[in-house]
């Protein structure tokens, strides 16, 4: 089971840090770049190139560092909420993109659904939702508080959505400080119908 991890180094590792690779990817799939959802969005590297890509860009965190960063920023576009994810009252039929990168697990699983539903509902017709599930067999998989699925899990969560990409990734790899982890990831990018 994994320690509570120090967030604020992980904000200072990933600051600077370049946007992800998925949420690259799934830009290519967004019909309109109008409002975005980052869910989770940490150190903003994602906030901040969404903004840049001309996104009017809402994000959604937990930590208060979100916060402080977010405000050095500067942008009429960004608005930000210090929230767990099932707290935020996400607006219905608004965001052409919600991304959640390496967020979603973090949500423990007693309102995991819940919380889905409302990012799902969020999304305006053919708007892209994406980001990461782990799976079973990740090493933080004993983690009462976090989430995790199987393949057929997965595929039943977005079974009301168009799957554009649920790729399985199992590897051996390392956190942002460098810690070894092994890592079972669903990279995913769906389109609301």
């Amino acid at each position: 089971m994994p320690q509570k991890p120090d967030w604020s180094e992980f904000y200072a590792i990933t600051q600077h840090a370049s946007p992800s690779a998925l949420l690259f990817k799934a830009l290519g799939y967004v019909q309109h770049r109008g409002r975005a959802i980052d869910i989770g969005g940490g150190a903003l590297k994602d906030t901040r190139y969404l903004l840049e890509q001309g996104f009017e860009v809402t994000v959604i965190d937990k930590e208060e560092l979100m916060a402080q960063v977010a405000r050095a920023i500067h942008s009429v576009k960004l608005h930000f909420v210090i929230t767990a994810f099932v707290d935020f009252d996400f607006p219905k039929n608004t965001f052409d993109l919600a991304s959640a990168m390496f967020a979603l697990p973090f949500n423990p699983p007693d309102t995991f659904e819940a919380v889905i539903q409302k990012i799902k509902a969020s999304l305006v017709p053919g708007g892209i939702f994406c980001g990461q599930l782990f799976g079973a067999h990740d090493e933080w998989s004993s983690n009462p508080d976090m989430t995790f699925h199987t393949k057929e899990q997965a595929e039943k969560l977005f079974s009301d959505l168009k799957i554009i990409e649920l790729a399985e990734e199992e590897r051996d790899g390392k956190l942002a400080n460098g810690t070894p982890k092994h890592w079972h990831v669903f990279n995913f990018i769906v389109r609301q119908k």
